[in-house]
């Protein structure tokens, strides 16, 4: 992870605040500043903070502060923190080189990089959220995802508890949909049984809250707050969780 100033051309007298990261030898780029940054000629001090995927960066530069935060899917999910922080230390480059290296590439599709399961998510969701949802999950399937969905998985006779258990037990993961109406009754049970079985170490699959469109971080229920969410109106921020429902 990186948290750096670089300037848009190189007679620029301002420079431009970023967030990066490094994913198999590459710099991908997360978030940058609008504001342009003016750094001191003397010190500055560069503060990167981290926990759970939410970051924070601050540079201060004399009488000015710059602050920059992201979300990052490209760090660990909840349980991972970190804090890095620079106070006063001047630093001098006094030599340096550059060298070409060739990192290895791990398919995102390798067997190896996916436990084997049949769904790779379990859609939950509350009724108001159905279409929304769908979309979700034609999105999910466009990037090689596969989930259960009870619109799909449900057929007239079944026994619906029995179904959504079979979906949950042969999940990877459950993706708590979360939009901007309450949490109904059958949202609560599915969510609420798996994180307490996560909690208590007896289940594989892990919660990951995901933002519909029009939600907001404060309605994600008050049980699953705790925990790194992912908007899925942010394209790069969604590009990149596919990616890691690839890898792990």
């Amino acid at each position: 992870m990186t948290f750096y100033t670089a300037p848009q051309g190189a007679a620029d007298e301002t420079t431009v605040a970023r967030f990066g990261v490094f994913r198999e030898g590459t710099l991908i780029p997360v978030a940058q500043l609008q504001e342009p940054v003016r750094l001191a000629r003397g010190y500055n001090h560069f503060t990167l903070e981290f926990f759970s995927g939410r970051m924070r960066g601050e540079i201060r530069a004399e009488d000015r502060t710059y602050e920059l935060t992201a979300t990052c899917p490209h760090v660990p999910f909840a349980g991972y923190s970190g804090l890095v922080k620079f106070y006063g230390a001047g630093v001098l480059a006094k030599s340096w080189s550059m060298e070409q290296t060739v990192l290895p590439i791990v398919s995102a599709n390798s067997v190896t990089a996916r436990k084997r399961a049949k769904w790779d998510v379990f859609l939950c969701h509350t009724t108001g959220a159905k279409e929304e949802v769908k979309e979700l999950a034609r999105a999910l399937a466009k990037g090689g995802i596969t989930y259960w969905l009870d619109s799909e998985q449900i057929m007239p006779g079944d026994s619906v508890p029995e179904k959504i258990d079979e979906g949950l037990s042969d999940s990877r993961f459950l993706l708590a949909c979360v939009g901007d109406s309450p949490q109904g009754k059958w949202a609560r049970t599915e969510y609420g049984g798996v994180l307490s079985r996560e909690l208590a170490g007896e289940s594989p699959t892990r919660i990951i809250p995901v933002l519909l469109a029009n939600a907001e971080p404060r309605h994600i229920p008050v049980l699953l707050r705790g925990k790194r969410y992912i908007s899925s109106a942010n394209k790069t921020e969604f590009e990149e969780f596919i990616r890691f429902l690839l890898s792990h």
